[in-house]
């Protein structure tokens, strides 16, 4: 963007004065017609003349690096930064290259706080034994990343006062997890539910806040709970806890909580369909609406995927279909602006016996929304089934997108690696092995090196 505007500007003061020199010429030589009517030795003559004069003007430096410098001169190291700071992050590390001084401002720490930092990694769990509701949490660092190691364990959390904390979702920066405190006598009843509460903190600089619990859940009931964060248009936070019945087994209602008023406050569910969210699966925060996976109840054969879509106010909510694949694994992100959605098949071999045929039922397919209030997917990439497994030598499911460009990130089912793919030149890599008994769950990291988020306390 900064380039463009430096060779805007140039482009301006060039042809301006082009059209002053072509001006004087066309007077000097009696105006464009009379010229064309010279006589042909007065033609190669002039043309002679012409090819000196472009001789020439190759030797001298051209008018627009002299405009170009001037107009660099000009930028001061405030406004290259409030440059930078509305570009992508993937651009703003090609900047790097345009000279020392400006690899030094970018990588200055201090200047970290205002200016878009890269996917760093994914924070991932894995099951500590047989007890499959305790987990360990790992850090996976992606080429290109943060080069500040990131501290899966929160150690910046009072170990006192927690027994067991876990990781539910990211959103821009921030972290939501779920603390269990310690029982309030050491020989409580092993039946009685321990208390707990939210926390979302700022991994990068530890800053966390605590929020205010929640009555305990009725017997029966299942809550899943999910961040929304945009620190672009705001310091503020919400926290949305889902519910549903193990009887229904669909979304009843949801409870919101506001930083800003810091306050619960519930909204019944004004879906028209009955929709049972997916626990396993991250949310996605764009254009002010929370994003989940869900599936339509009943299950039918045709495994009717949705993206459940609700405001910030539970005023408004919205199902969007997404592409039908049959029995696929769904993945969701946001990339280059857009939403996205990713459908990988499962068990094709299965599918192939029964002799059921999709249009991309042995394809991983990869959709994106150009125009968000149309709803409609444009499909922007697929890759079979048998050449995804010639390229990776096992099976993979897509776990996550990058942010700035059309590459995918691929977890394996049974090899534990991640892994990447470009889109745009078919090319897969392998990035890292990760650790066994994984969990599904992956969180997208993007650091956010602010000092502060609403309601952090410091602690």
């Amino acid at each position: 963007m900064l380039l463009r505007l430096i060779r805007y500007r140039s482009s301006i003061a060039a042809y301006a004065a082009e059209k002053r020199r072509r001006r004087r010429f066309l007077m000097d030589n009696g105006g464009l017609r009379r010229r064309r009517l010279k006589p042909s030795g007065a033609m190669e003559m002039e043309g002679k003349s012409s090819a000196k004069k472009k001789k020439v003007r190759k030797t001298n430096p051209p008018a627009e690096e002299a405009v170009t410098a001037a107009a660099a001169s000009l930028l001061t190291e405030a406004l290259i930064l409030e440059i930078l700071s509305r570009l992508p992050a993937r651009s703003v590390r090609r900047f790097k290259c345009v000279s020392p001084a400006w690899r030094d401002l970018i990588a200055d720490p201090a200047h970290r706080k205002k200016l878009p930092q890269p996917l760093a990694g994914f924070l991932y769990s894995t099951y500590q034994g047989p007890d499959r509701r305790m987990y360990d949490f790992h850090f996976a660092k992606v080429p290109g990343g943060a080069a500040q190691p990131v501290d899966p364990s929160l150690s910046f959390l009072p170990s006192h006062r927690y027994w067991y904390v876990d990781r539910l979702d990211s959103c821009n920066g921030l972290l939501l997890s779920r603390a269990h405190k310690f029982p309030s006598t050491p020989f409580g009843d092993d039946d009685e539910p321990l208390e707990y509460h939210y926390i979302v903190c700022n991994p990068a600089t530890g800053r966390w806040v605590g929020i205010p619990a929640l009555p305990s859940v009725a017997d029966g009931h299942r809550v899943i709970a999910r961040l929304a964060f945009d620190p672009a248009v705001s310091s503020h936070f919400h926290v949305l806890q889902f519910e549903d019945t193990e009887q229904d087994k669909y979304i009843t209602g949801m409870t919101i909580y506001s930083s800003q008023t810091g306050a619960w406050n519930y909204r019944e569910s004004r879906l028209p369909e009955k929709i049972s969210l997916f626990a396993g699966f991250t949310s996605v925060f764009f254009q002010g609406m929370l994003h989940l996976y869900g599936l339509l109840y009943p299950v039918n054969t045709d495994f009717d995927a949705v993206l459940v879509a609700v405001d910030m106010e539970g005023q408004v909510w919205k199902t969007i279909p997404v592409p039908s694949g049959g029995l696929s694994y769904g993945m969701m992100g946001v990339s280059q602006g857009c939403l996205h959605y990713a459908a990988t098949p499962l068990a094709p071999g299965e599918k192939k016996k029964k002799g059921k045929k999709k249009k991309h039922g042995d394809t991983t397919t990869v959709w994106y929304m150009k125009d968000y209030d149309s709803r409609e997917w444009v499909l922007k990439h697929s890759v079979s089934y048998d050449e995804l497994c010639s390229m990776t030598g096992g099976e993979y499911r897509v776990a996550a997108f990058h942010p700035d460009c059309d590459t995918i990130f691929l977890d394996s089912f049974g090899a534990d690696t991640l892994a990447s793919y470009d889109m745009q030149h078919r090319k897969f890599h392998r990035i890292r092995s990760l650790r066994k008994n994984k969990a599904a769950i992956f969180l997208p990291y993007v650091p956010l090196f602010s000092d502060s988020f609403a309601g952090a306390d410091g602690q």
